[in-house]
């Protein structure tokens, strides 16, 4: 076992991300998804841990997990991971790696962002614009009392949550982590649907700073898309797109 980062020794909640290898989509049939979350809810049964949110996506999923010893959260991602990896590659007759490196893990310090955390990860689907609210995404627990009836949700969650001093500094602005294609995705549906509206097109957003201030400002504070990705898309400048 490798040395266990000094960053998550004050905490027991943490933020896991996996992703299809390659980013490809994964979870595009429900038998899949349903699959996965049979083997982690079976996998939670033998480990000491438990899931306090999940959302799973057509090429990643993000869970939410309280668990007191990190080593059993290296366990639990390894066993699922693993079972579901041979499951998928023997349905679809395929030989290699199923997800994309190793998981990606953030530490949650303190209760609000713990709360934030869970909002995030239950309105993945909204950005992504796949629907209008988390409640009528079917795979995420958004539609279940998160601490007593799902399946995945341990009901002494809020005993855990009050009975735990979280070490660490508050911070309003919690960054989660994104999956890079479902940005782009958004993005690209962000700028169609805004120059669809305002019946135009790219090259003469570039020539009118008044609306590309306005586009910006949608992309940048509602959507939290990268400088990086703007430019790309509108071709123009991350230094000009800063001054704006």
């Amino acid at each position: 076992m490798s040395r266990i980062p000094k960053k998550y020794i004050n905490t027991s909640f943490f933020h896991i991300m996996v992703q299809g290898i390659n980013k490809e989509y994964i979870f595009n049939h429900e038998k899949d998804i349903e699959k996965y979350l049979k083997i982690a809810k079976q996998a939670k049964q033998e480990i000491e841990l438990q899931i306090v949110s999940y959302c799973v996506m057509s090429n990643h999923i993000h869970l939410l997990i309280y668990v007191e010893n990190i080593e059993e959260l290296t366990k639990f991602m390894h066993k699922t991971n693993l079972i579901f990896a041979k499951y998928y590659n023997k349905k679809y007759n395929r030989v290699g790696y199923v997800f994309r490196d190793r998981y990606k893990t953030q530490p949650i310090f303190s209760e609000k962002h713990l709360y934030c955390c869970i909002d995030y990860i239950h309105n993945n689907p909204v950005k992504a614009h796949i629907c209008t609210s988390p409640s009528k995404y079917k795979y995420s627990s958004y539609n279940y009392n998160l601490f007593e009836t799902d399946s995945l949700v341990n009901n002494n969650i809020r005993k855990y949550i009050e009975d735990k001093k979280f070490k660490g500094q508050e911070n309003d602005n919690f960054v989660f982590m994104e999956d890079d294609d479902n940005k782009e995705q958004i993005c690209k549906k962000i700028i169609d649907e805004f120059l669809l509206r305002n019946n135009t097109e790219i090259s003469n957003i570039r020539k009118d700073k008044s609306l590309l201030k306005v586009l910006l400002c949608d992309l940048r504070n509602e959507y939290k898309i990268s400088y990086r990705m703007i430019e790309k898309e509108l071709g123009i400048g991350r230094e000009t797109l800063r001054k704006l």
